[in-house]
């Protein structure tokens, strides 16, 4: 592992030749001692030559603004082992312009094109004499910088193998920034209210793009291609617009309860430091700690702030202020901590990892719990809305064209053609005046749960419930057709809903039903904040005119002359002409069917056998031959004396024969 190798020697002692490594044992760290020359001088040359000792910063992040080329290093290392095929491996040197092992080029600036990242070489004798050169204008090795300088050394195979465990580890961390960056936007462009995730992403990205430019120096020789200069401010710069980003997610996190002069203040420092970044190359040192010192205090800042929401309750807050220790803790081990590639690249790397996984999880859940909700709200809203058809038909949605509840609008209506139906129980007020309040509503709900299911059955839907009255509507060319064969259906079911009140003690109960076939307008009424369905027609009020009929001549169903000749075959039914009856706004009278199918057996054969008489007298009785209407429905009401058009008829023509 590459911990392991790292660690196997530490080339720290307080001489050169004091450095000893043993092949076989991995690789180690040379960080010092290594004498300094000024100048760029010959490795023949270096001995006697003034010099000073200089460690590398191995910790150092924050890069020095002073320039201290040109210069040449050189160390020692003693080697115990057979093995002489070495190697030594620069990660993040820039302006190296030359290195030597035992006075030999290694690596010629002006000669090789390639990037001198791992140098192979074999070892003479038991000591190696390490020389590297940096040109003019560049920082010293020892100087601080956003790229350490290390130089690793030992046999060729455990360098390569650091080499590209180093890399792998750097490019799988970058990877998994990117990849999560990525995956955030993907669900932000999925829900765009929701800014959690577009914060987090660009958060996520920006701190890939500082890892890939960090890793490049390990892996792909960056620092060799391009001034490090540069690379520093596109760095720490990168590092000042990931504090912009976060401060950004916090904000669409906890935004109304952090106060926003807070945010505003964060925004501008780090928006400042950037642009001082590429603004002010120059003074790259001290900017460069200075958003390392603004970073440290808006952690500590957001650990402060999110630590007091966890206290007073807020969703999540606990885990992320959980979260948002993790990197400060692995900043303190990466000073206090062993020195070692793994310690200096990849332990940041890892906090920010897992700090991210932390984040991304808490906003998977937060989607998760909105699934959740939405799932349960949509059960809800259906439930809801199951409800609410309950009092508002589908089908009065459908003459409006309306496909949901949430469209309709106040005044929204639809003129049509359609059959009405009003339905009335006989002496309701004398029943319920013997029935508690419980009672009375026990008996409607019984007596609507048999018939209204009659009406869907056929063909229509209920309109309206007006006490134990109900208005139903049937459209369609044959609506009339169905609402005759829904209203026979209910007397029929009367009769069987008598015979069970008779076992039960109770008395037999009846209906009419009144039926007429004309314009209507459908629509909603009311204010704004109280609406309601409603039909509005002067065909709706002849069809309640017809149930009033029904009661006053009792009798089970009539229908009006339209609706007769709606019917597809009026000889289906048993019906008898019963008059023509005056209507309110009407000027010509409208002439009134009964039809007596459905009803009780012993009543339906004594109107049939009663039939030749009525017509008879209805027949005299428009020619205004009064004595001879007397006669038959004097024989009608001795076959059927409840009948009460006969008795009706028979008063009309006494009264008028008096004359």
């Amino acid at each position: 592992m590459l911990l392991a190798t790292t660690l196997a020697v530490r080339a720290d002692a307080g001489k050169a030749s004091d450095v000893v490594y043993r092949v076989g044992s991995g690789t180690c760290l040379l960080k010092g001692p290594w004498e300094r020359f000024e100048g760029l001088l010959p490795a023949d040359e270096l001995d006697g030559a003034t010099s000073h000792a200089v460690y590398l910063p191995m910790r150092a992040r924050t890069p020095n603004s002073s320039d201290s080329g040109p210069a040449t290093y050189r160390t020692e290392i003693r080697i115990e082992g057979s093995n002489r095929k070495l190697a030594i491996y620069l990660p993040s040197f820039s302006g190296l312009i030359a290195a030597y092992a035992d006075g030999r080029a290694l690596y010629d600036k002006a000669r090789d094109k390639a990037s001198p990242h791992l140098l192979l070489f074999d070892a003479s004798d038991g000591v190696v004499s390490l020389v590297l050169q940096i040109g003019s204008g560049e920082p010293g090795l020892e100087e601080a910088s956003s790229f350490p300088s290390f130089v690793v050394f030992g046999d060729a195979e455990s360098v390569y193998r650091s080499w590209i465990s180093l890399g792998f580890m750097i490019l799988c961390q970058d990877g998994f920034f990117v990849i999560a960056g990525l995956f955030g936007l993907i669900l932000f462009f999925f829900w765009k209210k929701n800014r959690d995730f577009l914060a987090f992403s660009l958060f996520l990205l920006l701190v890939g793009l500082a890892r890939g430019i960090e890793g490049s120096s390990l892996f792909l020789g960056l620092p060799y291609a391009m001034d490090k200069r540069g690379l520093d401010v596109a760095y720490f710069g990168t590092i000042a617009l990931q504090c912009i980003a976060l401060c950004f997610f916090l904000h669409t996190v906890y935004g109304n309860r952090i106060r926003k002069t807070i945010f505003l203040f964060l925004y501008a420092i780090f928006a400042v430091l950037a642009v001082a970044e590429v603004a002010l190359p120059s003074l790259i040192g001290p900017i460069s700690l200075a958003v390392e010192a603004c970073c440290i205090l808006f952690w500590l800042s957001a650990i402060a702030n999110l630590s007091a929401l966890a206290a007073k309750g807020a969703p999540r807050a606990r885990w992320l202020a959980l979260a948002f220790i993790v990197l400060p803790m692995a900043m303190a081990f990466r000073i206090l901590g062993p020195e070692s590639l793994w310690n200096a690249f990849l332990v940041e790397g890892a906090a920010i990892v897992a700090f991210a996984i932390v984040v991304l999880l808490i906003l998977v859940k937060k989607v998760a719990d909105s699934f959740e909700s939405a799932e349960s709200l949509s059960v809800y809203v259906d439930s809801f809305s199951r409800t609410v058809k309950n009092f508002i038909p589908t089908e009065f949605l459908d003459n409006l064209d309306k496909t949901n509840l949430v469209d309709l609008r106040l005044g929204d209506h639809a003129k049509k053609e359609m059959t009405i139906f009003f339905s009335d129980i006989r002496a309701f007020t004398e029943l319920s005046e013997k029935l508690t309040v419980e009672e009375n509503f026990a008996f409607i709900n019984s007596y609507l749960s048999r018939v209204v299911p009659i009406i869907k059955d056929n063909g229509g839907f209920v309109d309206k419930y007006i006490g134990d009255a109900i208005m139903a509507l049937f459209a369609g060319p044959s609506g009339a057709d169905k609402a005759i064969r829904a209203a026979i259906a209910m007397q029929s079911k009367m009769v069987e809903y008598n015979g069970h009140r008779a076992k039960m003690g109770y008395r037999p109960i009846s209906m009419g039903v009144g039926i007429h076939t004309g314009d209507l307008m459908l629509g909603v009424v009311g204010v704004s904040d109280r609406m309601e369905n409603t039909v509005i027609s002067d065909a709706v009020n002849l069809a309640s005119r017809l149930q009033s009929i029904t009661k006053a001549f009792n009798l089970g169903l009539a229908i009006s002359e339209q609706s007769f000749k709606e019917l597809e075959d009026p000889g289906s039914y048993k019906y008898r002409f019963i008059g023509k009856v005056k209507v309110k706004g009407k000027a010509a009278p409208v002439s009134v069917f009964e039809i007596f199918d459905g009803i009780a057996p012993d009543l339906f054969e004594r109107k049939m056998k009663a039939n030749m008489y009525f017509e008879q007298g209805m027949l005299s009785y428009y020619q205004k031959d009064f004595a001879g209407a007397m006669y038959y429905f004097k024989h009608t009401l001795e076959i059927i004396p409840e009948d009460g058009a006969s008795g009706f008829y028979l008063d009309n023509c006494m009264d008028k024969a008096s004359i």
